[in-house]
């Protein structure tokens, strides 16, 4: 009959997809085993038990000085932009402030008009503390100085006080500097700044109410 060959090729592609479905059966249970159960379990079902890897740590606890570690904030990151120091000013007329330190505080506790024969030129030096001449965005001058006896101090840090942390002298110490400003014409602003810990403090400029002015020598 017409029917026969088409009823074969059926029954042959039948068998190849069971036999594909067999051998994709056994791949999958090849990386399995029979499953397992303990003494206790009283109903025995059947199973089976993938492999697999679980991620192991140590399981120690942190230790103390870890979390006194985790436990301290961050100290705070300057956000002032600082440009370089500009080319120092030659001026015979000078402003001499006289700075006080207490308590951790700085602040301008007098000022005079210096006079000299002959223009003097701005020292460069390093230090924590400036003042700073501006007009605009334009720093005119910067004059850095440092308090006698303090210069190695670093700034208080936030947060806690560690246990064995050295005394600090800037906490109780009362200590004066003297600082000599050439008076430029072209400035507009005066900045007390404290260069580690970012802090200004706005000056008169030109500064109000000086002494008599003094002949410096």
């Amino acid at each position: 009959m017409a029917f026969e060959p088409l009823r074969r090729r059926e029954a042959l592609s039948r068998r190849a997809v069971g036999s594909v479905c067999l051998a994709m059966l056994v791949m999958g249970c090849g990386a399995a085993r029979p499953g397992t159960r303990s003494p206790d379990d009283r109903v025995q079902a059947p199973g089976i038990t993938v492999d697999h890897a679980v991620a192991e740590g140590t399981g120690d606890p942190p230790s103390v000085e870890e979390l006194l570690e985790a436990a301290q904030p961050e100290p705070p990151k300057p956000s002032r932009s600082a440009p370089p120091d500009p080319e120092p000013l030659q001026l015979a007329e000078q402003w001499e402030y006289t700075v006080l330190h207490q308590g951790g505080e700085v602040k301008v506790e007098g000022v005079r008009r210096l006079l000299f024969p002959k223009p003097v030129v701005t020292e460069r030096r390093m230090g924590r503390y400036a003042i700073e001449l501006w007009i605009g965005r334009e720093l005119v001058e910067r004059v850095r100085f440092d308090f006698p006896g303090l210069g190695a101090e670093e700034p208080p840090q936030t947060g806690r006080r560690p246990l064995h942390a050295p005394l600090s002298m800037t906490e109780g110490a009362e200590v004066r500097a003297r600082v000599r400003v050439p008076a430029s014409p072209r400035a507009r602003r005066a900045v007390l700044v404290d260069r580690a810990t970012d802090a200004e403090v706005e000056l008169p400029w030109p500064p109000e109410a000086p002494l008599p002015p003094p002949t410096a020598r």
